[in-house]
């Protein structure tokens, strides 16, 4: 218990045998509840995990016969710490790269600030952040920008940091449908806690690195995340402001992607007018072309703003 709070951990688990002893060794004493989700390890993750448990009590294991990936795992993790009756449920990887010292600090935060989800800020200290590796700091960067935009959670950074806390109501009110199974987890799960307004902030804490290798495949992981944040989008503007509670923001949205498509429509075919036919466009018919462009501009400038304004809310 911490502060007459249950407190469970999930602990996510994929062919981790050179950490996950350590990451189960040095769990809070105030922790009731540790759920490892063992995504069909190859290696000796699992037997690892036994043996941790006939020591601990406190060891729930549940494995997963086939590999469904992170996501996947947390979903059933989270699931299952609600039916303990967990009233707080934390996130920390197999890997051990998630600081345990940090969890009560995590808990206070979520507590002062009445959140429903606080998640870890790797990039608020810049020693620690120079551990990370570049090309993942520069990937970390470019796709928390863009989910921001997709969220709708403009105020929070470093959206692939994994450390993270949940309420039980939270987790018991959680589109999990649209919550994905692998590596978009973290920005899935930002879109659907915006569609059910829970209220979400960051904790600085630094970042943590050891010699494990990343398993994740930058590239196709890059191309997956980007395709879910343009459908996280659309799913955020439809269900927040059309379905659940209707909002200007969705009109504005869709007269602005409107207009700007008229633009683009119409600057092709002056540009096909000028190359292929040999028609010189007139000045008019520029300014024609060019005003939906900014009519539309400004409208989904407008939308951005008061966007930027519900999450204050």
């Amino acid at each position: 218990m911490y502060k007459n709070k249950k407190i469970g951990v999930i602990v996510p688990a994929y062919n981790e045998e050179k950490m996950i002893a350590k990451t189960l060794g040095t769990m809070p004493k105030f922790t009731d509840h540790i759920i490892v989700i063992n995504d069909s390890s190859k290696d000796n993750t699992l037997e690892l995990i036994n043996r941790a448990a006939k020591k601990d009590q406190k060891i729930t294991i549940i494995n997963n016969t086939e590999n469904g990936g992170i996501g996947y795992s947390l979903k059933k993790g989270l699931k299952m710490g609600a039916e303990l009756g967990c009233d707080r449920m934390a996130i920390m990887a197999g890997d051990a790269q998630m600081d345990p010292a940090y969890l009560d600090k995590l808990l206070d935060a979520m507590d002062e600030n009445q959140l429903d989800y606080v998640k870890a800020n790797r990039f608020m200290h810049y020693e620690a952040l120079q551990t990370m590796p570049r090309y993942r700091r520069i990937g970390n960067i470019v796709v928390t920008i863009l989910t921001k935009f997709a969220t709708g959670y403009y105020t929070i950074f470093d959206t692939q940091n994994g450390y993270a806390i949940y309420t039980k109501d939270v987790v018991e009110r959680m589109p999990w449908q649209l919550v994905g199974n692998r590596y978009e987890y973290e920005n899935t799960i930002l879109i659907a806690l915006s569609i059910i307004n829970a209220k979400v902030g960051d904790y600085p804490i630094p970042a943590l690195y050891g010699d494990e290798t990343s398993t994740i495949k930058l590239f196709s992981t890059m191309t997956r995340v980007l395709k879910i944040l343009f459908i996280g989008f659309w799913r955020r503007i439809y269900y927040k402001y059309v379905i659940y509670g209707f909002h200007p923001i969705a009109l504005f949205i869709l007269a602005g992607a409107t207009l700007n498509i008229a633009a683009l429509v119409g600057f092709i075919f002056l540009f096909i007018s000028k190359v292929w036919l040999h028609i010189s466009p007139t000045a008019a018919s520029v300014m024609l072309a060019s005003l939906p462009l900014i009519l539309g501009t400004q409208i989904l400038f407008t939308a951005l703003i008061l966007d930027v304004i519900e999450e204050k809310r």
